[in-house]
């Protein structure tokens, strides 16, 4: 037998080394490209980053707006996203995506900076119950925002919360038990004002007559709504409060409803002594209205005038009588009651002499507005028919002519705490309540009973048509 030459031999262990190497080629490139393909993938996904700054929170005419900047390197989407506000007491509320719009849409793209605003909810200012913090939750990753202290607002859904009732239909034909709000209250130590041979008194008054003492004039603008046949007291300002009912033989108890719908159908404000000097009035039909009432002095010495606005339009003024001066700049006594949604009648024009409402009797009883209020706005000065008008074309809640608002009060059922307060400020001059002494801002609720208490929600009614 012939043998392979050494020249064949040796060809057949070049092609034999040559065939091994590229087996070996193959299986090792394939189990190399099989473990790094996942690798290659999660640097392709760890280059997508998602990264975002909120800030500038605030709230604008009842709208809340924020800033976002995409700081990522792919868009975001703002209705895939939740925001997510905690108030100064630990509640929380969860805004979804969808109720949320970008002024140039709600994808974001890399390195761009959008103004966004919520919807289906307002926001509105409150120095009580506030959003201290924010939390924005987009693709699992969040960011945190605090509120700063000089920005405080609180957000609710719409639609808008119902209006308060003060009367209470199931317990009362005529008005005469319900539910009340007591402003804050402050200390008068030097009062200035003395006209007709009567001074006024020093001590403990509500915030109605606290605002026209200090500042010498007073504004109160009121949202309600009025139903067919309605009447009640809508301001008042007492020298005692309900559910104590006065008696014309006790001198201490003095009573002024200074705002208030009578039996008649007439709207009616006025100051006492004197009604002839300071009394307007006007016919008031069913449905939603804004009522102004303005109380100021010239000076200290008098005279004093009031007037009267409905709807942005002009009532009328009058100007007092050498008769006394007027309650509100605390004639006759202290008034340590300035209330929300009931007061004393008797005497008053627009409500018959009655065992119900006094005169027969002597007593003094209360009676409460069976409408409902929705916004109540305080002033230290006159506001001028412009800016009247101006108001009621703006409707409620708003916070025009800042400077001079000293406190507006809106009804949120959706607060409550262990102190009974509903009515809670929707803004608040911390620098004019300071002012005049006052660091507690909330009005208290009152019962039936006369007690400090909760109101319960069938005192809180939805009106067609809000404005």
């Amino acid at each position: 037998m012939k043998s392979i030459s050494p020249i064949i031999a040796s060809i057949l262990i070049i092609v034999i080394a040559i065939a091994i190497f590229l087996i070996f080629y193959v299986f090792v490139s394939g189990m190399f490209s099989s473990l790094t393909l996942p690798s290659n993938n999660l640097v392709n996904q760890q280059s997508q980053i998602i990264s975002f700054v909120i800030n500038n929170i605030y709230c604008s005419n009842n709208i809340l707006y924020f800033n976002i900047y995409n700081k990522g390197n792919i868009p975001i989407n703002i209705n895939n996203s939740q925001i997510i506000f905690t108030d100064n007491y630990g509640n929380t509320i969860s805004i979804n995506g969808s109720n949320i719009i970008c002024n140039n849409g709600n994808i974001i793209p890399s390195g761009n900076s959008e103004l966004c605003y919520i919807i289906n909810n307002i926001c509105y200012y409150n120095y009580v119950d506030y959003i201290k913090t924010t939390n924005f939750v987009y693709n699992g990753i969040n960011y945190n925002y605090e509120i700063l202290n000089n920005n405080k607002f609180n957000i609710i859904p719409l639609p808008f919360y119902p209006y308060f009732q003060p009367t209470n239909p199931t317990i009362s034909s005529n008005n005469s038990q319900g539910y009340l709000a007591q402003m804050p209250q402050c200390n008068i130590t030097s009062n200035p004002y003395s006209y007709a041979g009567y001074t006024g008194y020093n001590g403990t008054f509500g915030l109605l007559n606290c605002i026209a003492i200090n500042y010498g004039a007073i504004s109160a603008v009121v949202w309600f709504y009025e139903p067919p046949g309605g009447y009640g007291v809508m301001l008042s300002f007492e020298s005692f409060q309900y559910p104590t009912i006065g008696s014309i033989e006790n001198s201490s108890n003095k009573w002024n409803p200074w705002l208030y719908i009578g039996m008649d159908g007439n709207l009616y404000a006025g100051d006492v002594p004197g009604w002839i000097g300071l009394g307007i009035s006007t016919p008031i039909s069913p449905g939603w209205h804004m009522a102004v009432v303005e109380e100021w002095a010239a000076s200290t010495s008098g005279p004093f005038y009031l007037a009267l606005y409905l709807d942005g339009n002009f009532i009328g003024q009058n100007q007092s009588q050498p008769v006394g001066l007027p309650q509100l700049f605390g004639s006759n006594s202290p008034f340590p009651y300035s209330d929300i949604g009931a007061g004393q009648v008797w005497g008053w024009p627009g409500y018959p002499c009655s065992n119900i409402y006094g005169c027969n009797s002597g007593n003094i009883y209360w009676v409460f507005f069976n409408g409902t209020i929705a916004y109540i706005a305080l002033y230290n000065t006159i506001l001028n028919q412009t800016q009247v008008q101006q108001l009621y074309q703006s409707g409620f809640p708003n916070t025009l002519f800042s400077n001079n608002l000293v406190i507006s009060y809106i009804p949120d059922p959706t607060y409550y705490n262990n102190n009974s307060y509903y009515f809670i400020p929707y803004y608040v001059n911390t620098q004019l309540m300071s002012q005049m002494g006052i660091n507690s801002y909330n009005a208290t609720s009152i019962t039936p009973n006369g007690s400090v208490g909760p109101i319960p929600s069938s005192q809180f009614v939805y009106e067609p048509n809000p404005p």
